[in-house]
């Protein structure tokens, strides 16, 4: 019995309820009154036993605290700072700046695009905004996140966001912003808008990490829109400057062992490890560690905690100190190891299970980790209740428990034993202190000493280092199997992998981190003298990864589950943490942990390879999906056949197709498309899609007739001919039957030809229609083609419009909105966008042509269903703490 761990379920079970929205059947319906009603039933029946009627009653009160504490949280949200109210006075349109005065909380940060620097990041700690320099400042507190992009020799295009050419061959630009450093005070010119939250079925909360890390607002950095400020205030600069000048420090000792000219992979990989630092690694390098399931190798964390721990403990007991000092000065050191790297990687939880682990010692109750599991869980919920919806808690915790609750009651019931029994191996009296199978076993050792000696005297030394080394081996390939069992569900729910070599690549590389770890740290302190080392020891780790990466299957994507099959996942799971909590010498005991671990086994199997259906919605169906200020359109048709009309923007640090379009369509069970359609060459439209091609593999690619030729067009045609499917050319007139449902191109004609540049002219408009209801999706279509249309009497009534070119003012004209009659439109842009989408003047037409108007930037991604004579539309509400419902 864990108690601890079960009132760490019952709060999280409190807090999701919470979580999960209002009642739909008045008070009678309140979660909080049937869970009530049900633990007094409990509590009813386990009256005449006291402590079945304490836990229940513990238990409730854990549900009614975790409940409560969420439903505070999610009613009292944290009011805008002084500085957002300040941003939004001060910015009342789209393309006004502000001036901004502060001190930067940390050296610049370049990020790396194919070995060259595509961007630097710098988090700035405002402390006075004014709308320009003449101005009185207003003091304003807070985190600003700026990146300032290299120049481009930007063509012109009749789009708002044209095509550029590549970025110069050299990093000089950057070098004014490398001077930089922690604590500089600093002047900076721009609009300044809230990081962006993409509101996407299955798509995260990519602003979590940004409000974990106090960062408010986020701006474009114009490489001549900033100066030093050296009259920025001193008040509460000094810790965050001693943090940030040592981590700094510690980042150039790093750079001396491995230079990043001379081995730039095996330096990123040391400063991911040691530093949490991963802007450095390269594509190649991320993509490998992914494939093999060991990424948490660049992520400080329990992993790396643990191996400091562990030569902190080493050091401290060589040198005399007893168990209680040791423990306490290693926990000290971790802390401040965690206080240098803050704000790049998430180290609370382990230091804080880790000092739990310490305390429990203390008390002689190893044997209760899972207790210590649970207080964390309760600790970390009572602080922040609404991070139990975050990736990275639910990983935490979840490896936490995998160990403590299933792999060290494994060990502690096969390995652990051998181990003691190799101590000493040689010593006949200490045989007496073993059973008789363990000291038979010791026997052993020294029967096979006596015989290697025979071969040569030096291997008569050997069997006991040798036995303790496969032992180790052996803990390694349990606690990995463990956990790619157990996270099954997060790795095919959360990152869509299968992960089928990781128990293979955490063999190798995981007692290699445990030896490069301690190594790359003497490193740091005694110089370059050990840089050699260190570096063939890294080139190897990346070696082994990157062949593993290339082995059959590693590379494989997989879709979420369904709901059903991650509740008897969960249930297996539950299964197995019982018979492993109960796992010792009985036979039957042994039989029950084997028959579960066989049953968990298949059920991570099944979420990851099982051909589920996909959960496509009913009806003729187009999900205009939330990718900011872009498009990217996901259709299905009544008889299961898919179309993803576009992929949204891309940017030096941004791909909305892998961030925002994949997951989505993995959140519907989808393996592969249909067929992919390119409206027009712009960016905004064309950016994601590499990335969906790759991955989905569609059977057909429609673009127009003719293409503009622009490098960004020609190396998507490219990547479309390479991948094997049909490139399919249409233009007005073209018609397609998918069962019942019928799809027309509207635009551009036949004669039509594109220019050298990409323009909203060459924009393809599809008209979908189903039992005589009918969806507009008009691209980034403009007056002029909205006036061929109408001139040529082209039916376009719709229920549904998509909104062309994203609500601006060149598109929409009256005649077209009485042409196509819609019920609806959508909008999809980017909140805040700096282009003043949609413009009021289109909302107004669209309004007064009867149509009731929807927007990405405020509704988030919306969901129409399209049957005869009716048409639905879906919000998809954000759940509490991600990024999508």
């Amino acid at each position: 019995m864990q108690p601890l761990f079960y009132a760490a379920l019952a709060g999280a079970l409190g807090i999701a309820t919470a979580a999960a929205g209002p009642p739909r059947l008045g008070w009678l319906g309140s979660p909080l009154w049937t869970m009530s009603l049900g633990l007094g039933a409990l509590a009813a029946l386990a009256w005449p036993r006291r402590r079945a009627l304490a836990a229940v009653l513990g238990l409730g009160l854990c549900f009614s605290a975790g409940y409560g504490r969420a439903a505070w949280e999610l009613r009292h949200p944290a009011p805008p700072s002084a500085l957002v109210r300040a941003a939004a006075r001060l910015e009342p349109k789209p393309r006004d700046r502000v001036w901004v005065t502060g001190y930067l909380r940390d050296s610049p940060e370049p990020l790396y695009t194919a070995g060259r620097v595509s961007a630097v990041r710098l988090d700035l700690e405002a402390q006075s905004i004014a709308a320009s320099p003449q101005t009185p400042p207003e003091a304003a507190s807070g985190g600003i996140r700026l990146y300032a992009y290299p120049p481009r020799n930007t063509r012109a295009s009749s789009d708002d966001s044209p095509d550029t050419m590549p970025a110069p061959a050299n990093d000089a630009w950057a070098v004014p912003l490398a001077r930089l450093a922690a604590g500089d005070g600093l002047a900076v010119s721009g609009h300044l808008r809230p990081p962006p939250r993409y509101r996407d079925p299955g798509v995260a909360d990519f602003t979590a990490a940004a409000r974990r890390e106090d960062i408010e607002l986020t701006s474009t950095l114009g490489l001549d829109a900033w100066r030093t400020w050296p009259t920025a205030s001193q008040a509460g600069r000094g810790p965050a400057l001693y943090r940030a000048r040592l981590w700094h420090w510690l980042s150039a000792r790093l750079d001396t062992l491995a230079p990043p000219r001379q081995a730039p992979r095996a330096n990123a990989l040391l400063r991911g490890m040691l530093l949490g630092d991963v802007a450095r690694l390269d594509d190649a390098t991320r993509t490998a560690l992914q494939a093999d399931g060991v990424y948490h190798l660049v992520v400080v964390a329990g992993l790396h905690i643990g191996i400091l721990a562990a030569l902190f403990l080493f050091l401290l007991r060589r040198c005399g100190l007893g168990p209680l000092a040791a423990a306490g000065i290693s926990l000290t050191l971790l802390c401040g190891y965690a206080w240098v790297i803050v704000g790049r990687t998430p180290t609370e939880r382990a230091l804080l299970m880790l000092g739990l682990y310490f305390a429990t010692r203390l008390w002689y109750r190893e044997r209760q980790a899972l207790n210590a599991v649970g207080l964390a869980a309760l600790i970390l919920l009572a602080i922040h209740p609404l991070d139990l919806f975050q990736a990275g808690w639910q990983m935490s915790l979840g490896a936490a428990t995998l160990l403590a609750g299933v792999a060290l009651p494994v060990l502690a019931a096969t390995s652990r034993p051998l181990r003691r029994a190799t101590r000493l191996w040689q010593d006949v009296g200490y045989d007496l202190a073993f059973s008789p199978r363990l000291a038979n076993f010791r026997l052993d050792q020294r029967e096979l000493a006596r015989r290697l000696a025979r071969i040569w005297p030096p291997l008569g030394s050997m069997p006991g280092a040798g036995v303790r080394g496969l032992l180790h081996l052996y803990e390694v390939v349990v606690i990995s199997l463990v956990l790619q069992i157990g996270f099954a569900a997060f790795n095919t729910v959360y990152f869509h992998r299968l992960n089928p070599w990781s128990v293979a690549a955490n063999m190798v590389l995981v007692p290699a981190a445990g030896l490069l770890i301690p190594l790359a740290w003497v490193g740091v302190a005694i110089g370059q003298t050990a840089g050699g080392l260190i570096r063939s020891l890294v080139q190897a780790m990346l070696w082994v990864a990157g062949a593993m990466a290339r082995w059959p299957g590693a590379a494989a994507r997989v879709p979420s589950p369904p709901g059903w099959a991650l509740m008897v996942f969960g249930g297996l799971m539950g299964c197995w943490l019982a018979a492993a909590g109960r796992a010792g010498a009985s036979v039957f005991r042994l039989r029950a942990l084997v028959a579960a671990s066989v049953g968990a086994g298949l059920a991570a199997l099944a979420i990851g390879t099982l051909p589920f259906a996909p959960r496509l919605p009913p009806g003729l169906s187009a999900t205009v999906l939330d990718v900011g200020q872009g498009d990217a359109i996901f259709v299905s048709f009544p008889d299961g056949r898919t179309l993803l009309v576009d992929g949204g923007p891309r940017s030096p640090h941004w791909d909305s197709g892998a961030e925002i379009v994949e997951p989505f369509l993995w959140s519907l069970g989808l393996r592969r498309l249909d067929a992919v359609l390119l409206t027009h060459g712009h960016l905004d439209h064309l950016g994601g899609l590499p990335a969906v091609v790759g991955d989905f593999r569609p059977a057909e690619i429609w673009m127009t007739r003719t293409l503009p030729s622009e490098p960004s067009v020609l190396a998507f045609v490219a990547q479309a001919r390479a991948s094997g499917a049909r490139l399919r050319r249409v233009s007005a007139g073209d018609a397609f039957q998918a069962g019942a449902s019928r799809l027309e191109v509207l635009l551009p004609p036949a004669s039509y030809q594109a220019g050298e540049l990409a323009s909203n002219d060459d924009s393809l408009v599809l008209r979908l229609q189903t039992g005589g209801a009918a969806m507009l999706l008009e691209g980034d279509a403009e007056a002029g083609g909205e006036a061929w249309l109408v001139r040529h009497g082209v039916d376009m009534r719709s229920a549904l419009l998509k909104v062309g070119h994203h609500g601006s003012r060149t598109s929409s004209t009256m005649p077209f909105l009485e042409a196509v009659q819609p019920r609806v439109a959508v909008i999809s842009d980017g909140a805040g966008n700096a282009y003043g989408h949609p413009a009021p003047e289109v909302v107004a037409r669209l309004e007064a042509a009867g149509a009731r108007v929807f927007r990405t930037d405020r509704d988030g991604a919306l969901q129409c269903r399209l049957y005869p004579g009716r048409l639905e539309v879906y919000v998809f509400a954000p759940s509490a703490g991600t990024g999508g419902g």
